[in-house]
């Protein structure tokens, strides 16, 4: 495995400029569906997906049994269809899959998705026909997605090559690389519930053709894709990967989860997508060369996402902490301390703000510890407000026993806690992130108060890590940044 700098990685046929070249998989002027079937799965679920998102009049389906599908005629070959398409999906079986790619390369149809598996996952047998299906992809010059994968999603046009929920299709920010599709199907299904909304996905599976650096380098100039997010098992041989990477967080983040820590991890990897994962310290020292952030698990990229998308980058790596509970405070102090951040003392004329009207228990100290006592809603304005702070975790608990019967006496989390969104908007320099643990509905209350631009996250450690992590992130892209 090498990942030198500048290293060439040469394919069989020439590779036009990567925004240009996989543009046909997110914007087909028509597509093709391969191996449509009347029966559940792939071949029965995506046409009617496209149908349902606009898609209907740009869509040919082809099976060589003929006759009609879901209200469309049933084209027996590839060469029958009509029109001008320039992406084709197959859902064929593997052992097709070669001849198949000779029917839509002699079609000119250029970019093919194959979600069939049994390939180079498979062992032998599969390693010989992904070969073969590679050697006809080269001989016509088509670009590939695949195989084992699930394709792509395009929230700004309601493009999708697999079936998903509505929410997933609603546009943001956060683009995912994923080389599993199925986890990459299971972030498009998770984040938009957590608030984190999608711009373009891509899984790509055994990586035929299309690999990390295409995507990576198509994301970095999509204007809709502020924040990238990879769920990586391994790059191979792929040695363009650390001046690809390098290139792309200058500009946006990319935050990567990487499976394959251990030798079992590994071999896991390897009968999964086909990926020879290496040795998890060189992908350290990669990431870290190239300011890629690093995610220790799912929960923690999925928060990482979140806060990236979201917040602006820290001025520097002074936490302030304003809490309801000394434990969950201090928590997160341990995690923040030991990840690069530091808790400065408050400025005096924070402290003297603070401790106009307080109760005689209480100090102000950073974390500033409020208690049960009523002055968080204004204690947290003055945290985030203070000069010396760059950052601001707001750690929320109230029992929810109590706060059932806050709500008889018409009281709202926005009364204890003040209105969250609007002081965010206030002073949108500095990030601030809510944590919250308890009752669901309780966690729910908050995201409401505290609008789509700042998380609400249900661990003090996992908010501590993530600032860090945009803290760490922030330095980085300062390198790069002219001087004036």
């Amino acid at each position: 495995m090498n990942f030198a700098a500048g290293a060439g990685f040469t394919k069989g046929f020439e590779i036009m400029e990567a925004t240009n070249s996989l543009r046909p998989f997110f914007e087909p002027r028509e597509i093709v569906v391969v191996g449509a079937t009347r029966t559940p799965g792939f071949g029965y679920g995506i046409p009617i997906m496209l149908q349902q998102q606009g898609w209907g009049d740009r869509l040919y389906l082809v099976n060589r049994s003929g006759g009609e599908m879901h209200g469309m005629k049933v084209f027996e070959r590839v060469a029958d269809v009509p029109g001008d398409p320039d992406l084709a999906i197959s859902v064929v079986p593997a052992h097709a899959v070669p001849e198949v790619l000779s029917e839509i390369g002699e079609r000119g149809i250029t970019h093919v998705i194959i979600e069939s598996a049994g390939f180079a996952e498979a062992g032998d047998k599969g390693k010989a026909i992904q070969k073969e299906a590679q050697t006809v992809a080269r001989k016509y010059g088509l670009r590939v997605m695949g195989p084992n994968c699930v394709g792509v999603i395009n929230t700004e046009n309601r493009f999708t090559s697999v079936e998903t929920i509505e929410e997933s299709l609603s546009p943001g920010n956060i683009g995912i690389i994923a080389q599993s599709g199925v986890f990459g199907t299971v972030l498009v299904d998770s984040l938009p519930g957590r608030g984190a909304m999608l711009s373009k996905v891509m899984t790509l599976g055994n990586r035929m053709d299309v690999d990390e650096c295409d995507a990576l380098e198509y994301l970095h100039k999509d204007p809709a894709t502020r924040v990238i997010i990879m769920y990586m098992e391994g790059v191979g041989e792929n040695t363009r990967i650390r001046e690809v990477l390098g290139k792309v967080t200058r500009d946006k983040p990319v935050l990567i989860l990487k499976s394959g820590r251990t030798s079992v991890g590994r071999a896991a990897t390897a009968s999964h997508t086909g990926s020879m994962s290496g040795e998890d310290a060189l992908y350290d020292a990669l990431f870290a060369q190239t300011g890629a952030v690093r995610a220790n698990s799912l929960e923690e990229l999925v928060e990482m996402a979140r806060v990236f998308a979201t917040q602006p980058l820290p001025k520097g790596n002074r936490l302030g902490i304003i809490t309801s509970s000394g434990s969950l405070s201090a928590l997160a102090t341990d995690v923040a301390v030991s990840s690069g951040l530091i808790l400065p003392a408050l400025s005096q004329t924070t402290v003297d703000k603070v401790m106009e009207k307080a109760p005689l228990w209480m100090s102000a100290k950073n974390p500033l510890d409020v208690g049960p006592s009523d002055q968080y809603v204004k204690a947290l304005p003055l945290l985030i407000k203070d000069p010396g702070i760059d950052m601001v975790v707001a750690i929320t608990i109230v029992p929810f026993s109590v706060l059932q019967k806050c709500r008889h006496l018409g009281l709202t989390a926005e009364s204890l806690y003040g209105d969250i969104a609007a002081l965010h908007a206030s002073i949108p320099y500095k990030p601030l992130l809510i944590c919250a643990v308890g009752h669901r509905d309780y966690l729910d209350h908050l995201a409401e108060i505290s609008g789509p631009e700042v998380p609400v996250i249900a661990s003090p450690e996992t908010a501590a890590v993530t600032l860090a992590a945009l803290w760490r992130y922030s330095i980085w892209k300062k390198n790069f940044e002219p001087t004036v």
